[in-house]
């Protein structure tokens, strides 16, 4: 691995760590967001999940770092697919950071604004400054000639992030069948994974903010498993975390729509029920559940459609 990578990587960790600080401060003390232009939807959606991808991903490449220690030369998928994670990283913290620019050129809760609203939007300077930063390295790291493979690395014609797994846990324990079974069913683990870390996010703010109805309950999980479950096709799309081939199949393309309509609905519920022509608004969990499932079905629709029509001979 180059310096010009070693560096761009390190940069996108540094920001990820000041990007968590700054989304966690900035929705969880209470006097902060008061006064914050971005605590409400559609503004809060967006960091609602960057402030858990973020830090998530930059752990992941960071694990798979630890295989690049040394001066070996590393093999060409590795860096590759690490510079990508990185670049994924960056990209959620600038399109959050935009995000949270438009709240405050939109002047929402404008009516709210205090002294603290400045050091907000102070802070978003540094942060939005690093962003493009680390953008520029990337660029340039991604432009390094590829090394050539370790002799071992040169019969295979590829890796992703599930064969790395299995050699960082090699030292402890034999993961291949593990692996194996997560690329053949990696939708499925995708699923599941997404559905307990919404779980444990929808629990967790029960104990710190108290109870919530069953309703409310039901739409912070489908919101959240939905979320992360898009996610997750989508990194494995860009960061190829299992190398089967092509991932975006019509069906996983329209799964990958229907789980992203959900919390996009969500968060712009007042302006498509309006938009809808449905009477009264989107104000109870269960008119908000129907809409979302309305979306996310005739997303579903339209891109397994367009899908197979692309795929015809």
């Amino acid at each position: 691995m180059s310096r010009a990578q070693r560096r761009a990587l390190t940069a996108s960790l540094l920001l990820a760590v000041a990007f968590t600080v700054f989304a966690y401060v900035t929705t969880q003390a209470k006097g902060l967001r008061a006064a914050s232009p971005w605590q409400a939807d559609p503004y809060d959606a967006v960091v609602s999940f960057t402030l858990f991808l973020v830090p998530a991903l930059a752990a992941a490449a960071t694990a798979r770092s630890w295989l690049c220690r040394g001066a070996a030369p590393q093999p060409g998928h590795r860096v590759d697919q690490l510079l990508r994670a990185a670049r994924l990283g960056v990209l959620l913290v600038a399109a959050t950071a935009a995000t949270d620019w438009a709240a405050v050129a939109l002047r929402a809760e404008r009516e709210r604004w205090g002294a603290p609203t400045v050091w907000l939007i102070a802070a978003l300077v540094p942060l939005t400054a690093g962003a493009a930063r680390c953008l520029r390295l990337l660029r340039r790291a991604t432009r390094e000639p590829a090394p050539a493979p370790p002799p071992e690395e040169r019969r295979r014609p590829g890796g992703d992030w599930l064969d790395d797994l299995v050699l960082l846990a090699a030292p402890i324990a034999d993961l291949t069948t593990a692996a194996a079974l997560l690329r053949r069913h990696l939708v499925a683990a995708a699923a599941g994974l997404s559905l307990l870390a919404a779980a444990g996010l929808v629990a967790g703010q029960a104990i710190g903010e108290g109870r919530p109805g069953p309703l409310v309950a039901l739409v912070e999980l489908s919101v959240f498993t939905c979320g992360f479950f898009a996610f997750c096709l989508l990194g494995d799309a860009v960061l190829r975390i299992a190398a089967t081939g092509s991932p975006w199949s019509p069906a996983r393309a329209a799964a990958f729509a229907a789980a992203l309509a959900v919390p996009v609905s969500g968060s712009l519920r007042s302006a498509l029920w309006h938009l809808a022509g449905l009477p009264g608004t989107a104000d109870s969990p269960g008119r908000l559940l129907a809409l979302m499932a309305g979306c996310a079905l005739l997303a579903a629709t339209a891109t397994l459609t367009a899908a197979r029509a692309r795929h015809l001979p």
